[in-house]
């Protein structure tokens, strides 16, 4: 255990930064045009008119890529402040961890949609319903309401990946692996065989994340070289199975995050960019602003002409100076409270 105390990821940082950027270029250079009626509709604005050409045209889902190296990376990193902490600890620290910050940036969520609900033709149709749903995170699907932070179901799969790998972590006596082949075939059986319900479209990642832990296991010494790769594929396989989606394309952009991901571990090299690093160190409260006052901001430059780069360039500037200010005044407090009283449970 104390050897585990010593334990880095560097190489983490770079992507976790990489993916940050990935699904931020995605949400305000892809889908805010390729998707316009579905963006208006979590707006309550109507659909953006004009700007033909406008977006990057690429043949892979920048979004997907982004994804599937967060989910890679929480695979990679939960195992570790596991054995660190235990599971009381881990809850403590995981909650001021994702918690706060999140709810600053859903403060952000729900005043850009007041202030769209400004712009010509605009509405403001936000319930208490939904605000509580989305304070939640976790059980959205089971309190309701209307979606409108379009990048809480990452953190929602997060949640109930710490949650239901925590627990069992507890239950097979702190054995990380023993936890992960406990919760195999409660994941095939809630995807596959159970009635409808919602963890379906959350426990379905699952696997994508264990492939992200049979790496921690292969770079700490509790894996060798056969059985990492023999293990990483296999949840490879199994998260296709699981999911079920029928398009090559989306399962190809995961690929790409999964390249990635091993091209880092194996590279530490390639992924040590200062620029990413930073990135990554602000990427969480990045994360939980960036898209709904950055669609506010495509919307009302809209109203003026503006070039399209020129917007993106602009949400970039501005969602990225929100969120530095709340890491400095949300993140980085909060996260001190939790190590105080996770410490404490030592």
């Amino acid at each position: 255990m104390n050897q585990q105390q010593h334990i880095r990821f560097d190489f983490a940082d770079g992507l976790r930064g990489l993916a940050m950027l990935a699904v931020v270029l995605f949400h305000y250079t892809q889908i805010f045009w390729q998707r316009r009626d579905r963006i208006a509709e979590v707006m309550s604005v109507p659909p953006l008119p004009g700007y033909d050409g406008a977006s990057f045209v690429l043949p892979f889902n920048l979004g997907a890529v982004g994804v599937g190296l967060f989910l890679l990376i929480s695979g990679l990193l939960i195992p570790l402040s596991l054995t660190r902490m235990g599971t009381l600890r881990f809850a403590v620290s995981r909650f001021f961890r994702i918690y706060p910050t999140y709810w600053a940036g859903l403060a952000v969520t729900v005043a850009a949609l007041w202030l769209a609900a400004q712009l010509p033709g605009g509405v403001w149709s936000v319930s208490a319903r939904d605000v509580l749903g989305h304070v939640s995170i976790a059980l959205i699907d089971w309190i309701g309401g209307r979606n409108i932070d379009p990048v809480m179901w990452t953190l929602k799969v997060e949640l109930w990946f710490y949650a239901m790998l925590g627990g069992a972590f507890a239950i097979t006596g702190r054995r990380i692996k023993w936890a992960i082949w406990l919760l195999l075939p409660l994941l095939v059986w809630l995807c596959r065989f159970a009635p409808v319900n919602g963890f379906q479209t959350i426990v379905c990642y699952f696997p994508l994340m264990f492939a992200g832990s049979w790496v921690y296991f292969y770079q700490t010494g509790h894996a060798g070289r056969v059985e990492t790769v023999l293990h990483f594929i296999g949840m490879l396989v199994l998260y296709v199975w699981l999911t079920g989606w029928g398009d090559p394309g989306l399962y190809a952009s995961y690929g790409i995050g999964v390249a990635l991901f091993v091209a880092g571990a194996l590279r530490p090299q390639l992924v040590a960019a200062p620029l990413l690093t930073r990135v990554a160190s602000v990427g969480y409260a990045w994360y939980v602003c960036h898209a709904t006052v950055g669609y506010l901001i495509l919307f009302t430059l809209a109203q003026y002409g503006t070039p399209w780069w020129a917007m993106v360039a602009i949400a970039l500037a501005v969602s990225w100076g929100i969120a530095q200010a709340i890491h400095r005044w949300v993140e980085l407090p909060t996260q001190r409270w939790g190590k105080v009283l996770s410490d404490k449970l030592k």
